[in-house]
């Protein structure tokens, strides 16, 4: 199946900040994201209640 994935840039807000990740709940009621530091990229500390924008594709199973 040959589709062109477009990336979304959607919102969110920090719910939960751990040593080893991230949870942020998704504007929308569309979830949450469940995310490792490693992919967090910012110069200041994390905190609950920031916001937060990434981008979003589709999945393609190869």
């Amino acid at each position: 199946m040959q589709v062109e994935l477009k990336p979304l840039l959607l919102k969110g807000v920090i719910k939960e900040v751990t040593e080893v990740g991230v949870r942020i709940g998704v504007n929308g009621r569309m979830g949450v994201l469940s995310l490792p530091l490693r992919l967090i990229y910012t110069d200041k500390p994390l905190a609950v209640g920031e916001e937060c924008e990434f981008y979003l594709s589709y999945v393609n199973v190869i």
